[in-house]
């Protein structure tokens, strides 16, 4: 089905492209156990499972729903992924449900490890004009370890994101909402959310409530220790996340 129309936007190597991919197996499958290749071409790719949280507050890296982002240089190779997605990613004919989605992202900010170093803002090329209408907001967090004095900040960290993607839920101006782990080789994590609009998020993450807490907490250094957050705007997509997304681009 498809829930985004596409948009005039021309091709361009001035920015980037991004693809989002949702994905829901039949049954629970371990990041452990399990090892899918990295798709060929774009010049970022990112896939793991949904956040599981154990009885220790950690994320058990188990779960029937994975993500992907891909970040490409170009919307061609892009558009090419969102359209025939089972050429690059040959287990999606294992699954049970995926949605595919290409966007382009109009902000960046912040300092995130998607490609095993640290970059700070210029992780994601921005378009130079934003073409308006709903929103996705891309977000990632991490730590500069894993060791025992590090963990309860993770700890509080996890149990806030499954928090904040608990209250979303309940607001009418969000449509979606997931988080997903990073990789083993420290690469960071993401959370990815669906929007009508940008002033429904903004009431949603920056007004009084749970995700300003959250955010309050992290720059007080009770949470993560890097940060960032790109806003993009979706151009296509079909597949079915848990129904139909009734969005259409402006």
């Amino acid at each position: 089905m498809s829930l985004f129309k596409a948009n005039s936007m021309t091709d361009t190597n001035d920015h980037d492209w991004i693809t989002f991919h949702r994905l829901r197996f039949p049954e629970p499958v371990s990041s452990i156990e399990r090892v899918f290749l990295p798709v060929a071409g774009p010049d970022c790719w990112l896939f793991g499972p949904h956040y599981a949280v154990g009885s220790d507050g950690m994320i058990t890296g188990v779960s029937d729903i994975w993500g992907g982002v891909g970040i490409w240089h170009s919307r061609e190779a892009a558009e090419a992924m969102v359209v025939a997605p089972a050429d690059a990613m040959p287990w999606l004919g294992e699954t049970v449900a995926a949605w595919h989605c290409l966007s382009v992202p109009v902000s960046h900010r912040g300092e995130v490890n998607w490609r095993g170093h640290l970059q700070n803002g210029d992780a994601v090329r921005a378009a130079p004009v934003d073409p308006g209408g709903p929103l996705i907001v891309l977000t990632s967090a991490g730590f500069v370890s894993r060791d025992a004095a590090t963990l309860p900040r993770i700890k509080r960290f996890v149990a806030g994101v499954v928090e904040v993607l608990d209250d979303y839920g309940a607001q009418t101006s969000n449509l979606r909402r997931a988080a997903f782990r990073g990789g083993f080789d420290g690469c960071d994590g993401f959370t990815l959310s669906l929007w009508r609009s940008d002033e429904g998020m903004r009431q949603a993450a920056y007004h009084p409530g749970t995700h300003r807490t959250r955010i309050d907490e992290d720059k007080a250094g009770l949470l993560s220790d890097r940060t960032s957050f790109t806003r993009l705007r979706p151009i296509r997509s079909w597949g079915d996340w848990d129904g139909e997304v009734a969005w259409t681009h402006a």
